[in-house]
């Protein structure tokens, strides 16, 4: 009896730890209804990406839902510590290792081998250089709902933190394309007006 007791007051005080650290890192603004969840790195499900940070995520509240109208949208953000421009050969190469380890991770049909994703990405046109922009479609096995392979969009922003000398990553992704109205509610979630003082 001691014993389960002891197991109980060790997970209660792990869970309470936890929501503790991630007190003070949201550094992502949407709507209320969106779901949220921050995930540290190195990320169990990629640890070949090799960065220090958290990612806060953002999920549209019928993002689990293949017949509706915001199916695999969602947002995050990487807080991390990254001092060089984002490229789009690191963000392709970045992606693959993410999206090849989480949809490997979350499949259980222990006779599925998960195909490999496929990351295409192109630099916007922008007006400054020192601040690239992508969109991008990745071809991805769905090992969550569908288990099907699939295409997402993404669009990609970077913010440079001069003081910090670091740069922030935000993506916007959903299987619905870039002419969906779906858009207009993605590009409505955006970084805290502080984002860059929010220590990883």
């Amino acid at each position: 009896m001691k014993n389960t007791i002891t197991i109980i007051m060790l997970l209660l005080y792990s869970v309470v730890v936890f929501a503790q650290d991630e007190k003070g890192l949201d550094i992502l603004e949407a709507d209320s209804t969106w779901l949220k969840e921050i995930i540290k790195f190195p990320l169990s499900f990629a640890q070949d990406i090799n960065y220090k940070g958290y990612e806060d995520l953002r999920f549209a509240k019928n993002w689990s839902k293949p017949e509706g109208s915001e199916f695999f949208t969602y947002a995050f953000v990487w807080n991390i510590n990254l001092t060089e421009m984002p490229t789009k050969i690191m963000l392709e190469a970045n992606m693959k290792l993410y999206y090849d380890g989480l949809m490997t991770a979350v499949n259980k049909d222990a006779n599925l081998a998960v195909p490999e994703s496929i990351m295409n990405f192109k630099e916007k046109a922008t007006t400054n250089k020192s601040l690239p922009a992508f969109t991008g479609e990745m071809k991805v096995y769905d090992s969550f709902f569908t288990k099907k392979v699939i295409t997402l969009f993404a669009d990609v922003e970077t913010i440079y933190c001069k003081a910090q000398n670091k740069y922030l990553i935000l993506f916007r992704v959903s299987s619905l394309d870039f002419e969906n109205s779906i858009w207009k509610k993605l590009l409505n979630v955006t970084l805290i007006k502080n984002a860059c003082m929010i220590s990883y």
